[in-house]
């Protein structure tokens, strides 16, 4: 079997105020604290904010906080689900009944009473307590959702993990067409710690009198905002940030109305969460959104002189705050040329663009109005969607698994999504779309196209969501070398999107998909003996041209590429180091020392043999402990007392009776200790068992021996051991039938033997073709032919049942029997199935910690066959199928009958009859087809042995009549004598 190891990305944030931060954060996580900008509607309406969070596995989630903390939500999070805490008295909390609705109010968290521009303006320089703290047992994606009437947009939220305490901020012009003006754009800034100062360098005047380029300082306690705002149609892109001694903030920047471009219909918020400058990049994809003819694409600077590159080609210098936009789009004639009054600096007429920064830099990628559109060949959909923004990750920080939801509305209905990734792993990229238990592959739905400035990636653009698929509104996307996603929806006059997520990396090196940075020890990976590793030191913002490899096991590569592979041979915990050597961002150096990256990780046996040794001691009069000679008292002492103790190698000398025997010393886990001699143990194909050369035996999987060695003193060394084996979860079937049948209301047994143990089994049910129930019909002598039903009455009530695997004592309790050797009969629970024929589908879990692998170890078609009851015997030679309304409402219009398994040509009808009886002991059965074409056996009908079946029996007569029909009338049969009803004797 082959096996799989869980890779699970842990945290490891290194903050300094001079080194880089060395470290890595994921969107998903297990603590977040959560605020938001402002929205307006165009038409002034009440706004109606909510938090959504989605998981993949089940979990608790806490919401605390708020205005006098008057939030405290606890809620049980389903696998696969989607969860909306937010205003409104409808509390819906059945995950499998759709989006889980939980009532929270939103003025507690939220000023909802700011409905238009003048309103939202009064809150500059404002703070308050509109931080919530939400925790969960399981990692979770957690999202904001600004909502308004005709205004819409969404964020991913950072978890604290990923927070840092230095950004710099990026928004949009605040203008508005027609008649909703006078708006500001603004900043939002959440402290996650009491005494938390702030400096602010506002690139631009405030609305509350702070000027351009003039630091002031705000200081806030553990879950307050801050409300940073524009004068009235201006941009405060570029504002500096940063909370002193290096405590955790959060920061929003949005828009509560804008068109964007400037003066393009239509009018919507901007609303994205910054992320801090440590995990900014210097490479980036952009790609266009699906339905739109443009995205504006803004990149903000941090160093002065920052060289900007597009597709290959110097475009720019931008220094330090200032923001360069392009337009990306699919003409080049945009709006008859009139493309909005604000600045666009570069037009590329294109679906994706590679973007490249000599320094590092933050991107943002904005959907334009719905009016932005061209002359010829465009693709916009009138009226659906409107301005939003996302954060474009660097290319560096792709993830490797993100749970991400789609926002519905009633307005916004259709979803998409843009993924970026390596081009020679796009068909490792799998989308599964997650409804409770149930799930979707939706990853046919990804077509990939190579970038032309940089074809070592490739993108796909698809839509995953509209009204028809509604109830899955929570996907899984994942490649073992990583994505980059971006999550949007297009309504009527209101869109939303968002970055899916991303792993955010300053620098390290990664092994086999995993970013390991400095100091990194994976005590929870797991990589095979045997196995080509990858190392890539590519990882951060800097360049690397070259490496010193050290790979922990005596085996140097100096001068080394930046990817390189190697194998380990022998199991155990190895430290690496990689020595880089590169340029470094914002250096003109191209060949310099920039760091080393150490770190460390096990390998194991791709079996799991697993032992411990206990030691019984020879005590000679040489002895030395911790280096010193023992007295004859001190070794009388340890002859009585220490016979039986287990010592540390290398803590007691033992002069001149001390060997080592160390019994299958390759568990995984545990330091590498010196060997003197080893058994070696092997596990034997497919058994339970390891045979040890040096014993010349098999050791069962568990066993307690002792080995007894002589050195050359003559002492005699008594080495207990133990030995288990746990073995990888493996299933194999007594018999393989590829057609299994069971009556109706009856369970299928299923012999097997397996080895290793379940953690979870279950069951799932996929119908091929299922028989429909006519619970109308009475009268089987119409001519009409029936109807068959809609295709919703033929699913299965529970397609996916959990089975529980365990010992037994002989107690029939109908489900699983299993002997102590692994054999047992898996008792299938079909007896709820209606007639028809299903695929079966049995998914184990393996228990082991060693293994974590889920297989599939049984899929079978089986046919579920009418009861024996749909057929009655009239006579002693007539057959017949009951009709609806006797045999529990099936209704036929098709018949083939069958005797002993064989076909009796030309016997089509409902009615079967012979000349003479009968024989006893003989089946029949009949195939039935029903009106939906479905055709379906009968269970065998077995002609009875009791005396006097369908007989007459006569007073005084030592054999019975018999009742038969012949030429279409009834007829009795006596001591081999015919006669009719009126007792004439007749041929």
């Amino acid at each position: 079997m082959k096996k799989h190891f869980k890779l699970v990305l842990f945290v490891v944030l290194f903050t300094c105020t001079t080194l880089p931060a060395w470290g890595q954060a994921s969107t998903q996580g297990k603590e977040f604290w959560v605020s938001s900008t402002l929205v307006c509607s165009p038409n002034k309406a009440t706004p109606a904010p909510y938090i959504a969070i989605s998981a993949e596995k089940a979990c608790t989630v806490k919401i605390e906080g708020g205005v006098g903390n008057a939030i405290s939500i606890t809620q049980q999070v389903a696998a696969g689900s989607w969860n909306e805490f937010g205003n409104g008295n409808t509390s819906q909390t059945n995950p499998n009944a759709g989006m889980v609705k939980v009532p929270m109010d939103a003025s507690k968290w939220y000023p909802t009473s700011m409905s238009d521009a003048s309103q939202v303006r009064t809150l500059a320089g404002q703070k308050n307590m509109y931080g919530l703290h939400i925790t969960a047992t399981e990692n979770v994606s957690v999202y904001v959702i600004l909502s308004s009437t005709n205004s819409m947009d969404a964020s991913n939220i950072l978890p604290v993990t990923a927070l840092g305490s230095e950004y710099y901020t990026q928004d949009y012009w605040p203008i508005v067409k027609s008649d909703f003006n006078n708006t500001v754009s603004m900043v939002t800034i959440l402290a996650t710690e009491d005494g938390t100062k702030v400096d602010i360098i506002p690139n631009g005047n405030t609305y509350d009198g702070h000027n351009d380029g003039q630091l002031y300082t705000v200081e806030l306690v553990k879950g307050q905002t801050y409300y940073l705002m524009s004068e009235v149609d201006k941009q405060i892109t570029g504002t500096h940030i940063q909370a002193r001694d290096n405590k955790k903030i959060a920061v929003y920047c949005g828009v509560p109305l804008t068109n964007l471009p400037t003066d393009i219909a239509a009018r919507d918020c901007l609303f994205e969460q910054s992320m801090p400058v440590e995990y900014w990049g210097t490479q980036f994809i952009v790609t266009r959104s699906l339905q739109k003819n443009g995205n504006l694409i803004g990149i903000t600077a941090t160093v002065d002189g920052t060289e900007l590159k597009v597709d290959g080609y110097q475009q720019a210098f931008i220094n330090q705050g200032e923001t360069f936009y392009m337009m990306l789009q699919s003409t080049n004639d945009p709006n008859g040329n009139k493309p909005g009054t604000s600045p666009i600096d570069l037009v590329v007429t294109a679906d994706v663009a590679y973007i490249e920064t000599s320094c590092p830099s933050a991107v943002y990628n904005y959907d334009t109005g719905n009016s932005y559109k061209g002359k010829n060949g465009d693709e916009i959909d009138n009226s659906k969607g409107d301005p939003s923004s996302i954060w474009v990750s660097p290319i560096q920080q792709k993830i490797n698994a993100i749970t991400f939801g789609t926002c519905y509305t009633n307005k916004t209905q259709d979803h998409f999504l843009n993924v970026v990734t390596e081009t020679a792993t796009c068909n490792d990229t799998k989308l599964i779309a997650l409804y409770g238990q149930n799930t979707l592959d939706k990853t046919s739905l990804l077509t990939w196209t190579p970038v032309p400035g940089n074809t070592r990636y490739s993108y796909a653009r698809a839509k995953i969501g509209d009204s028809s698929t509604a109830q899955y509104s929570v996907f899984r996307l994942s490649n073992p070398k990583g994505v980059l996603a971006t999550v949007y929806g297009n309504g009527n006059d209101e869109s939303y999107a968002y970055s899916a997520g991303s792993a955010a990396v300053e620098q390290g090196v990664n092994v086999e998909g995993i970013t390991f940075p400095d100091g990194y020890r994976n005590t929870t990976d797991k990589f095979c003996i045997g196995s080509e590793l990858s190392f890539d030191a590519n990882v951060g913002s800097d360049e690397i041209t070259r490496v010193d490899w050290d790979f922990g096991d005596g085996i140097t590569e100096n001068n080394g590429t930046v990817q390189i592979s190697h194998q380990y041979t022998t199991p155990g915990w190895y430290d690496v180091k990689a020595n880089l050597y590169g340029h470094q961002v914002c250096t003109d150096e191209s060949d310099q020392y920039i760091g080393s990256v150490s770190f460390s990780f096990r390998v194991v046996r791709t079996d799991t043999v697993t032992g411990s040794v206990a030691e019984r001691i020879c005590i000679s009069p040489d002895s030395i402990l911790d280096g010193t000679k023992l007295t004859a008292e001190q070794v009388a002492e340890l002859l009585v007392n220490g016979e039986n103790e287990i010592v540390p190698v290398g803590e007691l000398l033992i002069g001149g009776c001390y060997d080592t025997v160390l019994v299958n010393y390759h568990p995984y886990g545990l330091e590498t200790i010196e060997e003197t001699t080893t058994l070696n143990l092997e596990i034997l194909p497919g058994e339970e068992s390891v045979y040890c050369p040096e014993l010349k035996k098999s050791l069962t999987s568990s066993v307690e021996d002792t080995v007894i060695t002589t050195n050359e003193y003559g002492c005699n060394h008594y080495h207990p051991y133990f030995v288990k084996v746990k073995a990888c979860l493996y299933m194999n079937l007594e018999n393989d039938p590829k057609l299994l049948s069971v009556c109706e209301g009856q369970t299928l047994e299923v012999g097997y033997k397996k080895r290793g143990d379940v953690e979870n089994a279950r069951l799932i049910i996929e119908p091929q073709s299922v028989a429909w129930l006519d619970n109308t019909s009475t009268n089987t002598s119409t001519n009409e032919a029936p109807v068959p039903p809609a295709s919703e009455d033929m699913t299965v009530p529970n397609p996916v049942i959990d089975l529980a695997f365990g010992w037994t004592d002989g107690i029939d309790d109908g489900i699983i029997h299993e002997n102590p050797d692994g054999s047992g009969t898996l008792v299938l629970p079909t007896q709820t199935l209606k007639p028809g024929i299903y695929d079966l589908t049995l998914e184990l879990t393996d228990a082991s910690e060693e293994c974590l692998n889920t297989d599939t170890f049984l899929t079978r078609t089986i046919t579920i066959k009418y009861p024996e009851s749909v057929v009655v015997q009239k006579f002693v030679n007539v057959l017949a199928v009951l009709n609806a309304q006797y045999n529990g409402g099936y209704e036929f219009v098709g018949f083939q009958w069958y005797k002993n398994g064989e076909i009796l040509p030309g016997e089509t009808g409902a009615v079967y009859h012979t000349i003479a009886p009968f024989s006893v002991g003989d089946t029949y059965s009949v195939e039935l087809t029903d009106a939906a074409g479905n055709k379906l056996p009968s269970c065998d009908f077995e002609i009875k042995t009791e005396p006097g079946y369908n007989t007459i029996q006569e007073e005084g007569e030592e054999e019975p009549a018999q009742k038969l029909i012949q030429n279409n009338r009834i007829v009795i049969r006596r001591d081999g004598q015919t006669y009719n009803i009126f007792g004439q004797k007749v041929r």
